[in-house]
């Protein structure tokens, strides 16, 4: 078979495509569910290099947030007064 084969390009310009029945269409596409039925029972694909990605970026988010020190603040307020429990 050639790729510029005149008999073949003729045959495929005759050629029509069966019509489909609705039956057919939804048993392979399935009932529409509304957007909202998604957000609860749709699920999303993810390859899992990204799925790990993503934990490890949290494990690391989590680190550095626990990490995190509170800055030293210089006592501005009058400190001489007594401190109640001490001896």
């Amino acid at each position: 078979m050639e790729p510029n084969d005149p008999q073949l390009r003729e045959l495929l310009r005759e050629w029509r495509t069966p019509q489909i029945s609705s039956s057919l269409e939804e048993r392979v596409l399935g009932a529409r569910q509304s957007w909202w039925s998604f957000l609860f029972h749709g699920y999303v694909r993810v390859p899992i290099p990204v799925v790990y990605c993503l934990i490890a970026l949290m494990i690391f988010a989590g680190w550095r947030m626990s990490a995190r020190s509170t800055p030293s603040v210089p006592c501005v307020a009058d400190c001489n007064h007594a401190v109640a429990g001490a001896c």
